[in-house]
């Protein structure tokens, strides 16, 4: 099968009736949708916030995607999180302009990774997305309204899009869903925290995750080394994740065994795709996720 994909490095490690609207109205609407439901933004009141981790679904129960989130955060220049998965845990300090972290586990795993992000900030770069509001189909279905637009990316010969949008419910205002590259999620149940509504049901990946926010409360009686980024034993140099465009990862690619690519339905048995791929340091391919289904558009 000929493939395309814009590539994710771990470095480690609607259908409906098209709605009327200025593109102004529509970036308003995102925009205070997305801000009342992010918990990392300046003016949040601290807190402390834990989550569990398992498979949405029976038939993925052998995923092994099951783990904890917990976050201490006093501002978006100070906080503390820990992640724990069968394969992963990681500690992660930011104290201003500072950063600490203890990896324990050869692989930081995208879908948890994606799953911390999203309990506290549903829409990384809301910036650029709003920039792609402006331009995105718009349509009202079972009450909410939907954007989508279309991410192209190529192997430097033949051009693909790659679906991403949000939707956010009429009757309350709040998100419903987004998705797009490297970031995505449902949300369900919110819950007030000091004029912050906080989805605390969050459903991320595919194989799908939901992580149940099991506390969130008043960050109180912070002691001297929660926030330490001078500590001993931290780990040099620190975790990233970047976007490679493939056609400049491509010619640094490793020799490995060809990808298992899932067999198509009542499909052609040859053609290009756009999916995305997450690569760790070593070059090994980790995991594959079909975007449709992440973005809640298949």
């Amino acid at each position: 099968m000929k493939t395309m994909a814009r590539v994710t490095i771990m470095l480690v490690g609607v259908l409906g009736l098209t709605a009327s609207g200025r593109a102004d109205d529509s970036e308003k609407l995102v925009k205070k949708a997305v801000e009342r439901s992010t918990l990392n933004q300046a003016g949040t009141k601290p807190f402390h916030l834990k989550a569990v981790l398992a498979p949405s679904f029976e038939r993925d129960r052998g995923s092994n995607r099951t783990g904890e989130v917990e976050i201490w955060w006093a501002s978006p220049t100070q906080w503390r999180r820990e992640v724990r998965s069968p394969e992963f845990h990681q500690i992660a300090i930011v104290n201003g302009g500072r950063e600490w972290q203890k990896n324990e586990g050869e692989y930081f795993p995208e879908w948890l990774r994606e799953t911390s992000v999203a309990l506290i900030e549903p829409v990384p770069s809301l910036d650029q997305v709003l920039q792609h509001v402006k331009d995105a189909k718009k349509r009202r279905m079972a009450g909410s309204t939907y954007f989508s637009w279309t991410m192209m990316s190529t192997d430097g010969k033949v051009e693909k899009g790659m679906c991403a949008g949000l939707a956010v419910t009429e009757s309350t205002g709040l998100l419903f869903y987004g998705g797009g590259l490297g970031w995505g999620g449902l949300y369900k149940d919110y819950k007030n925290f000091h004029g912050r509504m906080v989805a605390q049901t969050v459903s991320v990946g595919s194989p799908e995750v939901t992580a149940k926010v099991t506390m969130l409360e008043d960050l109180r009686d912070i002691s001297a080394d929660l926030f330490d980024t001078e500590g001993a034993g931290g780990d040099v140099p620190l975790l990233r994740t970047v976007e490679v465009e493939e056609t400049l990862l491509r010619k640094n690619l490793l020799p490995m065994e060809p990808v298992e690519w899932p067999a198509l339905k009542d499909g052609p048995l040859e053609g290009a795709i756009t999916t995305r791929i997450v690569v760790d340091r070593t070059g090994k391919v980790r995991e594959r996720v079909n975007p449709l289904r992440q973005s809640g558009l298949e």
